[in-house]
């Protein structure tokens, strides 16, 4: 069983695809908005049939809101996209048989965030696991991400592929199934705040059985994302995932045996 990732933190099902709006106010205190900045990191290559890892920080003394993962080819799949103290870490499993690359990329501002978690999970080889993780009351999700990732790397490590990584009001919502030799441990981050944020889905990318596919959704005029990702049946299986400068992207591979829709999903709050 492999360990599960150590991090910096304050304290320690399916969504529905309508756009979700959760405004909070702290009573007698005006709401900071502050700028977002995508940054991205450096490219990391990694050797057929193994798992690699590697983490973008923020700078300047800005935060993570949110992140996600880039990668070269259709063959790479993300195992953990996560809140790594003041960087956002992201690991992948390559099962391809030529050597691919995969970039992290995080979102910075100087707007007050706080990390929690969900409680960790076992994921038995070929099965599924779900793991919730919540804000404090009076806070929302302006990002997160499920990490059951490689404790290492290696050709024996990481291969529990993230089907589901999104946003539910107050929580952050992670789903893998594990197609390694042995157990996994599940467990979801979610990035904090006070300031009120939108969340919107794209519609439905319909993915033929063995098809990869992208699914994007943008926010809305005069907001920025500060996180994301995407969802749809445990079978279908994120390649990528990762903000652009107006919305969210999505890669996901269909490895179930009919034809299955992808879900773009992007939190977003008013600079």
């Amino acid at each position: 069983m492999r360990s599960i990732h150590t991090v910096a933190i304050a304290t320690a099902t399916t969504l529905c695809c309508a756009a979700t709006s959760v405004a909070v106010a702290e009573p007698g205190r005006t709401q900071v908005r502050a700028a977002h900045t995508i940054v991205v990191g450096a490219p990391v290559t990694v050797l057929p049939h193994t798992a690699g890892t590697t983490n973008v920080p923020c700078q300047g003394g800005q935060v993570p809101s949110g992140g996600g993962v880039r990668t070269s080819g259709t063959g790479v799949f993300l195992t953990a996209t996560w809140p790594n103290g003041n960087s956002w870490g992201a690991d992948v499993y390559n099962e391809s048989n030529t050597a691919q690359t995969f970039t992290p990329v995080v979102i910075c501002t100087s707007q007050r965030h706080v990390t929690r978690h969900g409680n960790m999970a076992n994921v038995p080889p070929g099965q599924t696991g779900l793991v919730r993780a919540a804000c404090d009351p009076g806070q929302v999700a302006s990002g997160g991400g499920p990490d059951a990732g490689a404790s290492g790397t290696g050709s024996d490590h990481g291969q529990s592929y993230i089907s589901q990584s999104s946003d539910i009001g107050q929580e952050w919502v992670g789903r893998v199934t594990n197609h390694g030799p042995g157990a996994a441990i599940l467990q979801t981050w979610v990035r904090c705040t006070s300031t009120p944020h939108t969340a919107y889905a794209s519609g439905p990318t319909r993915l033929a059985r063995g098809a990869t596919g992208t699914a994007h959704v943008d926010c809305r005029a005069g907001e920025v994302p500060t996180g994301g990702g995407g969802l749809g049946n445990p079978a279908v299986e994120f390649n990528e995932s990762y903000p652009t400068a107006t919305g969210w992207t999505m890669r996901a591979t269909n490895h179930g045996s009919i034809a299955l829709d992808l879900f773009a999903r992007v939190t977003c709050t008013a600079p």
